[in-house]
């Protein structure tokens, strides 16, 4: 017997575009200071990142919005990395969805899945 399964499943991936910007929103707009800090270990690659407060590196994280992020690859959604030889060293946020299941209580419209967060850097520091 075959299973007619266009009628039962009704939701689509479109909704995740949505949920990545929910969370990039909450990472590095509304928890502030909280964002500056996650900023600061992302993009200035120095032992003493969070320590040291000069204005240089206070220019340089306010420059850094979520957009400047995303374009300079600092925060990816696919987990590719391209390795240049003579690249300034970076550490990247890679978020990804895993473990897609339909949703059993909330209806056919919603699924569970898992977030990932890998976070790359360098072990040096």
């Amino acid at each position: 017997m075959k299973r007619d399964t266009r009628s039962t499943i009704h939701s689509s991936f479109l909704s995740y575009e949505k949920d990545v910007e929910k969370i990039l929103r909450k990472l590095f707009i509304e928890t502030y200071p909280y964002s500056d800090i996650l900023k600061k270990l992302l993009v200035i690659n120095t032992q003493d990142c969070l320590e040291n407060e000069s204005q240089i590196i206070v220019d340089k994280i306010a420059e850094m919005t979520l957009p400047q992020l995303v374009k300079e690859g600092y925060i990816r959604l696919v987990p590719k990395i391209k390795m240049p030889e003579h690249e300034e060293t970076k550490a990247y946020i890679i978020i990804s969805f895993d473990n897609i299941t339909p949703s059993i209580g909330n209806g056919p419209f919603y699924r569970d899945f898992t977030i990932n967060f890998d976070i790359l850097c360098h072990t040096d520091y």
